[in-house]
């Protein structure tokens, strides 16, 4: 695995615009070929120094990227007449240094099936993840989340997930959260395959084999239920 990292700096003070324009990034670059995650940063000593780092399967593909003409309308949404500091343009790429035959493949290559995992997940009975805040406010849910707790595609956002939970799996699932907290206080803690009980349409009790993922700002349940799609 490859690391792009690019560093500007820049000079008219419209910082705001450039870190607008990264959040609003027409995404052209999410489903090439070895694209791997994509991070931006924003120097909190100097707000006017930018961070893009990418991560790539191998340099061909990020080089393949880098002179094409998608690349090019990836900065489009840049704002117009913007200023850099030349002299502080840097752009470098960084080699992993892996043990080629004890790597894990699956984890080496699942960044790049990222457009194989949303189709998956946007499709799939049988994958039902959702993503919340800390508090457990709802951020996102599959598809097949949404048709196990009866609700209208886009409905659960906002809601708070423990509605949805039986009493023992919220406690334990809090109680995880917690714990991947505790070990990964600024990173991010996962926590093995665990079951959990769902609330669901006509107040079904549904039973979901869970992996759970902890961020410092959300958390994320992937799962599938026991018996079978729910349809």
């Amino acid at each position: 695995m490859i690391v792009a990292t690019s560093r500007f700096r820049v000079l008219d003070g419209r910082e705001p615009d450039v870190r607008q324009a990264f959040l609003n990034r027409p995404r052209l670059v999410d489903d090439q070929p070895g694209f791997l995650g994509i991070e931006v940063f924003q120097d909190q000593t100097d707000s006017t120094i930018f961070y893009l780092v990418t991560r790539w399967s191998d340099a061909a593909s990020f080089r393949t990227w880098h002179s094409s003409a998608a690349h090019k309308r990836s900065h489009e949404p840049m704002p117009k007449g913007l200023k850099l500091d030349s002299a502080f343009t840097e752009l470098r790429i960084l080699e992993r240094l892996e043990a080629g035959q004890d790597r894990d493949i699956f984890e080496h290559f699942a960044g790049d099936w990222g457009a194989l995992t949303r189709a998956h997940l946007a499709s799939s009975a049988l994958a039902h993840g959702v993503v919340a805040a800390p508090g457990g406010a709802i951020l996102a849910a599959t598809p097949a989340m949404e048709r196990l707790l009866g609700s209208e595609p886009g409905s659960l956002q906002g809601q708070s997930l423990w509605q949805f939970l039986i009493p023992e799996s919220a406690g334990e699932l809090r109680g995880r959260i917690a714990a991947g907290r505790r070990a990964a206080p600024e990173g991010r803690g996962r926590e093995g395959r665990f079951l959990i009980t769902f609330i669901g349409r006509g107040s079904r009790e549904r039973m979901l084999a869970c992996n759970l993922d902890v961020h410092p700002d959300a958390f994320a349940l992937l799962g599938e239920p026991l018996e079978g799609p729910a349809l």
